[in-house]
């Protein structure tokens, strides 16, 4: 039986017109995606094929839909009753008792929509957050949206590999193991990752302090880095009377022995890395975030996958210096290849335009750097290193790279030198998403300025319980659970229920409301169909489909049923949002459902009947759940 019974009758549908037109010598087709439910009729769905068929038949468009029908038998669709033509419409018919208790069976085992296993492994790289200071919200929304992309990925039937790229060679690592360097004698105290963070907005603030007086920067005035220096001194008065003096030059020494394998670089550089990490790990481990592996950047500078990146780029002729600097010549690679010019979405007659204009370089700048002029490695760099090892290395099809849109620029360059050193671009998908709007926040990792993400989960729990034990549900011992399940629930639904695309504007009214729109909303939608259930005990082993006959039952039975193409949308879109919109759309129908519709006492045959509805609502309810990462709640 196939898990998905809507699909079957779309897909069955499209191909049989599609046969029928063949063989009346029309070159025209329809999608799938084409059939659309009727407006008039639940049970009817159907296709606009007399509206696009009448110019070629010179007949009206009912009469065109009716010479179609004629070829197509409605037993060769699956719970096809009849087929009808209604204007220039040829629709099908569904018969629902068949319909209904496939619907209902595989929703109820939580296995519609399931793919079959494929055989074939993806990769999603998702968070890579540079290892200086707490995790914030927005890099929150980029391992949520991430981690619920391979959940969808897993469940569409694919093998997925969870991968991290641990930053841990750039200049913004270089300026925290330069503060660490210099205060070695403390201890780490507290959650690892925060106390770093103040390390690091030390150490900026020592350095820009510096380069105000002599002239150099362009990072604001005097007094807000001297602000920075009393914020940190508030928190942790030993970091700041400890780090008082830094320099550029010793940064940029720090790193350049680092990334040469120099082992006091790489004992300072990685206990700051590994202990920011830690603190990471532990703020995703609360919210369900897990990953497969985690590789070191610097592990792909000194394993030579950047020698390896060279040698192929330098073999393919646009691989460039500027003294000890080194860059791929994108420049000449958009005039002489189609290949690279698709990647950026240019034509040969667009490069000419640009170039004539003087604007080629404002679109896609000629040089490509991958290294600094003093031989340092860049993150563009290791990016395509990085590139060739998930190509060479990984036994994988294709790599979503879950990286914010401000780097679409700089995904198209590594594409573009993926495709120069002779591999498929196409291999690697960047999965854009816009950044988080904290309302009336200003946030500043380098100056200590941000709303972490442990903040916002311990804020959230606060609120729940608060308007937990206003529902009187103080003296309850699960409480504390409820609370946090709740909490990272609200949290997780609102960083992914806007397409990614799209900035988050953060209002915690919106995130903790319980009546629509919401994680706790979906969560406690989910929680009253699994009491109905324990409620009702012993669950019926069949159902007649008749009995669910209402407006509403019917209109249930088709939304469920439509969960597998969400899902397989939120895939090919890279939109998880879908799920999370069609989840509150179901709970809002259910609800609605569940105040119209008595399921304990019904009557004989129609119980039945309604508490596999139930059933079915909560196996997909359940599922929409895990797909977006949103703890389930038995109770709440």
């Amino acid at each position: 039986m196939t898990t998905d019974p809507l699909g079957s009758v779309k897909s069955a549908l499209a191909g049989k017109v599609n046969e029928a037109l063949s063989e009346m010598g029309i070159g025209e087709s329809f999608s799938p995606l084409q059939v659309a439910k009727s407006p008039k009729d639940a049970d009817v769905y159907g296709l606009p094929v007399g509206f696009k068929l009448a110019r070629y038949l010179r007949r009206r468009p009912d009469e065109a839909a009716l010479s179609v029908a004629e070829k197509i038998d409605a037993a060769s669709i699956p719970y096809a009753e009849e087929l009808v033509v209604e204007a220039g419409y040829l629709n099908v018919r569904i018969s629902r008792r068949a319909f209904f208790a496939d619907v209902l069976s595989l929703a109820a085992r939580e296995e519609l929509g399931k793919g079959e296993r494929k055989g074939e492994r993806l990769m999603v790289e998702h968070t890579s957050v540079n290892p200086v200071h707490p995790l914030h919200v927005g890099s929150g929304r980029n391992a949520i949206i991430g981690d619920s992309f391979a959940r969808i990925l897993d469940y569409l039937g694919w093998d997925v590999r969870r991968h991290y790229l641990v930053n841990d060679c750039n200049l913004q690592v270089a300026i925290l193991a330069a503060g660490r360097s210099k205060i070695r004698h403390l201890t780490p105290k507290g959650k690892p990752d925060h106390w770093f963070g103040l390390i690091y907005a030390m150490a900026n603030a020592i350095l820009e302090i510096d380069r105000i007086r002599r002239g150099e920067s362009e990072e604001g005035d005097l007094r807000e880095w001297e602000e920075t220096i009393e914020r940190v001194r508030a928190q942790d008065p030993e970091i700041a009377e400890g780090l008082t003096e830094l320099e550029d030059s010793y940064v940029m020494d720090l790193l350049k022995r680092y990334q040469s394998g120099d082992p006091d670089a790489k004992d300072v550089f990685r206990e700051v890395a590994e202990s920011v990490l830690n603190g990471f790990l532990q703020t995703l481990g609360r919210m369900g975030i897990t990953y497969d592996q985690f590789d070191w950047e610097s592990e792909l500078i000194w394993e030579s996958w950047v020698r390896k990146s060279l040698e192929k780029l330098e073999a393919s002729g646009y691989l460039g210096r500027d003294g000890e600097a080194i860059y791929v010549d994108l420049g000449r690679a958009l005039r002489e290849r189609e290949d690279i010019r698709r990647i950026f979405g240019l034509t040969e007659d667009d490069v000419r335009r640009l170039e004539d204009e003087g604007r080629l370089e404002e679109v896609v700048p000629s040089r490509f750097y991958l290294t600094r002029s003093d031989g340092t490695w860049l993150y563009t760099g290791t990016d395509v290193a990085y590139s060739l090892f998930k190509v060479e290395a990984m036994d994988v099809r294709r790599c979503y790279n879950v990286i914010a849109t401000e780097q679409t620029l700089e995904q198209k360059e590594v594409r573009a030198s993926l495709a120069l050193m002779g591999y498929d671009p196409d291999f690697l998908v960047h999965f854009a998403y816009e950044m988080v709007n904290l309302v009336g926040v200003r946030m500043s990792g380098r100056r200590a300025l941000y709303i972490t993400l442990d903040d916002l989960l311990d804020e959230a729990k606060a609120k729940v319980l608060k308007i937990l034990e206003e529902r009187g549900m103080d003296s309850d011992p699960e409480i504390e659970e409820i609370a946090e399940k709740v909490a990272v629930g609200a949290l997780k639904y609102a960083l992914i229920n806007v397409s990614p695309t799209k900035v988050v504007q953060f209002r915690w009214e919106r995130v903790l409301d319980f009546e629509t729109n919401s994680g706790p909303f979906v969560q406690y939608s989910y929680t009253r169909a699994h009491n109905i259930i324990k409620k009702a005990g012993r669950t019926p082993e069949s159902f007649d489909p008749s009995k669910l006959s209402s407006d509403l039952e019917v209109s249930l039975v088709y939304m469920l049923a439509e969960f597998p193409e969400k899902v397989r949308s939120s895939y090919q879109l890279l939109r998880p949002d879908l799920i999370s919109q069609y989840a509150n759309e179901l709970a809002s129908l259910f609800n609605k459902f569940y105040e119209t519709h008595p399921v304990i006492n019904a009557p004989d045959g129609v119980r039945e009947a309604r508490l596999w509805l139930v059933m079915g609502v909560r196996g997909v309810l359940g599922k929409a759940l895990d797909l977006i990462g949103v703890p389930r709640l038995e109770r709440m």
